[in-house]
Parts: C-alpha cells; structure tokens; sequence
C-alpha cells in the first residue's frame, strides 16, 4: 500500500505539472493576438481584424489547481500508509524497552496479580456499622469493606 500511495502521489505531480505546462501552452497558442497576426487575410492592409472577446480558460484553470490538490492529498496520505507499515513499527524499539522495566517495578513493589485483593496494593477500610460505644450494641452486618480497583 505504501508503495503504491507513493506513485500514485509521484504521478499525480507528473500529471498536474505536465497539464499546466499544456495550458500554459494552449493559453499561448489561442491568445487572440497571435492568432490575428498569423492569419495571411488580417495582414492585409484593406481588412481590419480584432478579437471580439477573450477565450475563457478558468475551468481549466480550476482542472490544474485540483489537480496539484489532489497530489497534495495523496502526498498527506503516505504518512498514514507509512505509519501502518513493519517500516514505522520497527523504529520504535526504543519506547519498547523503558515500558519493560517501568512494568517489571510494579511486580516488585507488591502488586503483581498474586497479591492483588489480599494482603498487597492498596487497600482501604471503613467503618460502616455502628460501635459498640455508641449505643451498646454489637453490629449485626459486616462492618467493613475493602475498596478493590
């Protein structure tokens, strides 16, 4: 896919540059002026020739410039490709490393899976029942629960 994107840009920029260079020499080529003095009649001295209005090109101007947007695009779009490429993957193996050792300092500090829940990590008791103190009674319901992320 990277390949491909990467000459359909190229051709695209092939494309748009060689129709503007056609234009441009299209645009010479029908330039009422020069097309009066190459006629042999308007050179005669007896005929009077001019142009009545000028050809309008600016549809065709509209073609170029989409098109040299459309090679923008596609240019925009080969990083994308590139970055679904083995290519990009395999520069970032230094992000891969530092994630190795930040993750082996959890299992180390007490919580790993094993411990998680019973005696490690965090936990956090609160009194939810009522004391004894207060009205002389025992609680009846469990009296604390443990807050597990």
């Amino acid at each position: 896919d990277f390949i491909v994107t990467v000459v359909f840009s190229f051709l695209w920029l092939v494309g748009s540059s060689a129709w503007a260079k056609g234009l441009s020499d299209v645009k010479v080529a029908t330039d009422p002026k020069e097309v009066l003095l190459l006629m042999s009649a308007c050179k005669q001295s007896s005929n009077k020739c001019m142009a009545v209005h000028s050809p309008v090109m600016s549809s065709l101007n509209t073609s170029v410039v989409f098109g040299f947007l459309n090679f923008i695009l596609w240019a925009g779009n080969i990083w994308f490709v590139f970055k679904e490429t083995g290519w990009h993957s395999s520069g970032q193996r230094y992000l891969s490393e530092p994630m190795e050792k930040h993750s082996s300092s959890y299992n180390q500090g007490g919580y790993n899976q094993d411990s998680y829940g019973s005696s490690g990590g965090y936990s956090q008791q609160a009194s939810l029942g009522t004391s004894t103190d207060e009205f002389g009674q025992q609680p009846t319901g469990p009296a604390s629960f443990t807050n597990q992320i």
